[in-house]
């Protein structure tokens, strides 16, 4: 099977061409959807993948990512949970491509991770496809994280956090970071995943299991384990160059303890990124006794496609 998938998000634009799930071709600029205005895209379209529409005049055309949302080509309302590749491709939305051709933009995913609770995600439904789990958890690193609880193949629910978009803003734009100093010791993400782990009494359970009566934990909280970070470096208990490294550990500790609080702790998972932030992963999850796997996001985008698009 031969098809045109362009990843389309916020600050890039990425095409392939595929063949056979093996991808044969690819282009790729700084011309995210967040840089153009309506009107642009079909033009920015053509200027990269028309030579792929002039040779294979019969490829389907599929877009992927921030292109479907109010700031994008057109909007491609989101497809609710749960959510397999039959129920994606009912949800793909026709887009004019110019000289006779058609693509078709994919939805994205909508759900109540709880009741009352509604996250949604553009991009990562394919990803989240492509990850070759069938039933089990999806961790998708990023600026937004996504943790995907597949069943039976598709998404059953999923739920999103800010980590990345955190980490650049507590690092770079707040006092909390000021006092950090490159180069970075990495020794400092282990910290912050120590302190991530005792604000959410992560010790109890294992302590217990031991016959050994452990102390209820005191979960400060998040915010401020934050402060306590620049308090640290400050007054010379946290040096400067691993303060950048524990903030990283500290938020992406208690990402994972927010994510392990609504999905059943599983004994391994899958994680779709890749180095080093999937090595993070690995081992922060680690500490937590799970097996990590990685997954090539390419590979998963190529996969996820493949399963929408077969559906006809």
């Amino acid at each position: 099977m031969r098809f045109i998938l362009v990843d389309w998000g916020t600050t890039r634009f990425r095409g392939f061409l595929v063949e056979d799930g093996a991808i044969t071709g690819r282009v790729s600029a700084d011309e995210g959807v967040s840089a153009l205005k309506g009107g642009d895209h079909p033009g920015v379209f053509r200027r990269h993948c028309g030579p792929w529409l002039e040779a294979y005049p019969d490829a389907p055309v599929a877009l992927v990512g921030m292109v479907g949302s109010r700031e994008g080509w057109t909007v491609a309302p989101y497809a609710p949970c749960p959510a397999g590749p039959a129920d994606i491709a009912r949800a793909l939305i026709p887009v004019d491509l110019g000289g006779g051709r058609m693509g078709r933009i994919v939805p994205g995913a909508v759900c109540e991770v709880e009741p009352g609770a509604v996250d949604v995600m553009r991009g990562e439904e394919t990803l989240a496809l492509g990850a070759g789990v069938a039933d089990g958890l999806v961790c998708l690193p990023g600026t937004h994280p996504k943790w995907v609880e597949m069943r039976g193949g598709r998404i059953h629910r999923f739920a999103t956090y800010l980590t990345g978009e955190a980490y650049d803003l507590f690092r770079n734009h707040s006092m909390v970071g000021r006092p950090a100093t490159e180069p970075e010791d990495p020794a400092g993400f282990d910290l912050g995943l120590d302190a991530a782990g005792r604000n959410a009494g992560e010790a109890e359970p294992v302590l217990r299991s031991a016959g050994i009566e452990a102390p209820r934990a005191r979960r400060a909280g998040l915010l401020h384990l934050l402060f306590g970070a620049r308090a640290a470096t400050v007054t010379g208990r946290l040096p400067p160059a691993q303060l950048g490294p524990y903030l990283s550990g500290l938020l992406t500790g208690d990402e994972i303890n927010g994510a392990l609080s609504l999905f059943p702790a599983p004994e391994a998972m899958t994680i779709v990124a890749g180095s080093p932030r999937a090595d993070l992963y690995v081992r922060a999850l680690a500490r937590r006794g799970i097996e990590a796997r990685i997954k090539s996001p390419e590979e998963a985008l190529i996969a996820g496609l493949g399963l929408i698009l077969a559906q006809g």
